[in-house]
């Protein structure tokens, strides 16, 4: 029921921010400017917490759950080229599956879900999986995203409000690269990474304050993207075909592979039945909410980011249940 609960908060939280948008109770420049501060500010702070946090004396002990975490995502990212390159496409829309396969909405529904199913262990080792995923989602999506967008912008292509994109402009790939890598989410890796070794913690008003910036992201997120929903009708959600492509791919396609690949690796080697169910439970978790706010930062196709966010979640209603119930039975 931890799962059920956790989706309609978070589609509730997108009814929020679309409601909000639609009275005009906020205007069509504010969806840009939450995007920018949540990016700049919030996941620099969500770093930050996240790598003074980490307990590193575990790492050596929990290495097979960080190799089973990139091997995943490894694998998603092949997957989702593989289906893009089936189905002939690349958009922006492709570089947005991609993303949204190899990152799930980690921070707000994992740990909550994985802590209520399975209580203690399954707490720790959450903890340990997402070690890489929290230091890639920061790299790697602005980077899909942002290269694709370079790619493909022209000189004399103009704004198109109903995409949610700003004018194109020519642009370098090189030059985006290096915009992302030099961004303040992901310095913040090396420099948490850096005081995660000091002596003595930083002063309480300090961590508490980053603590706080970064409470903000996931329910604002979910704002921003109901927002985004907000700016073309909701039928053209429904109508996309590639949403529900991509929903199908998320909710049942991926567990589904992470169930394979956990049978598979269970034939050879020993591992915790609990270790089991949380890597295919956390592959079976909706979109990530932060993908908009970086798909907005970059210039990306927000309101089909904010889409595939809706829906995901909305639908994992139903489909989180199931894959609980699958796993119990085989694992």
């Amino acid at each position: 029921m931890t799962a059920v609960y956790l989706a309609i908060q978070m589609t509730l939280l997108m009814g929020v921010g679309f409601f909000a948008r639609k009275i005009r109770l906020v205007d069509e420049k504010f969806p840009k400017s939450l995007g920018n501060f949540l990016y700049h500010f919030g996941f620099t702070c969500v770093v930050l917490k996240a790598m003074m946090s980490a307990d590193l004396s575990n790492i050596g002990e929990m290495g097979i759950l960080i190799l089973i975490s990139l091997g995943t995502m490894g694998v998603m990212f092949l997957f989702g080229n593989l289906t893009n390159f089936l189905l002939r496409k690349n958009d922006d829309m492709a570089r947005i599956s991609i993303v949204d396969l190899m990152f799930v909405n980690f921070t707000f529904m994992a740990f909550p879900i994985v802590e209520a199913l399975y209580g203690e262990k399954g707490s720790l080792y959450i903890a340990a999986y997402t070690i890489p995923v929290r230091i890639l989602f920061y790299v790697v999506s602005p980077l899909i995203l942002a290269t694709a967008a370079a790619s493909s912008a022209k000189p004399e292509e103009s704004g198109n409000a109903s995409s949610g994109t700003s004018p194109a402009k020519k642009v370098s790939v090189g030059k985006e690269v290096r915009k992302v890598l030099l961004s303040a989410p992901v310095l913040a890796i090396p420099v948490g990474f850096a005081l995660s070794f000091l002596p003595e913690p930083l002063p309480s008003p300090i961590t508490n304050s980053i603590a706080a910036i970064a409470g903000v992201v996931t329910p604002m997120g979910m704002a921003l993207c109901g927002m985004r929903l907000a700016e073309v009708p909701i039928r053209e959600c429904v109508k996309n075909s590639r949403i529900w492509i991509l929903t199908a791919l998320r909710l049942l396609a991926a567990p589904a592979i992470a169930l394979g690949l956990m049978f598979l690796l269970t034939r050879g080697v020993t591992l915790d039945p609990v270790l089991v169910k949380m890597c295919v439970i956390y592959c079976a978790l909706p979109a990530a909410a932060s993908t908009t706010i970086i798909a907005m930062n970059v210039g990306s196709d927000s309101i089909k980011a904010a889409q595939s966010v809706f829906l995901t979640t909305a639908l994992s209603v139903c489909t989180l249940p199931i894959w609980v119930f699958l796993v119990d039975k085989i694992f």
